[in-house]
């Protein structure tokens, strides 16, 4: 199991929504994958939303 896993593991008991946390591998030499994966994390970010104050996930914490 990886830490991305075990994490997504963790989130769901706290009841945070798994697609909050994404890893992605790029180097340097690969400007065009991290625009990439920032577009699609913002993309993802915006549709889920900021974490209610009154929801499960932040009253654990």
């Amino acid at each position: 199991m990886s830490r991305v896993d075990m994490i997504h593991e963790l989130m769901d008991d706290f009841g945070f929504d798994r697609e909050r946390l994404m890893l992605t591998w790029c180097s340097s030499a690969e400007p065009d994958k991290f625009v990439e994966a920032v577009t699609k994390m913002t993309t993802v970010a915006r549709k889920l939303g900021p974490l209610n104050e009154n929801s499960e996930a932040t009253q654990a914490a």
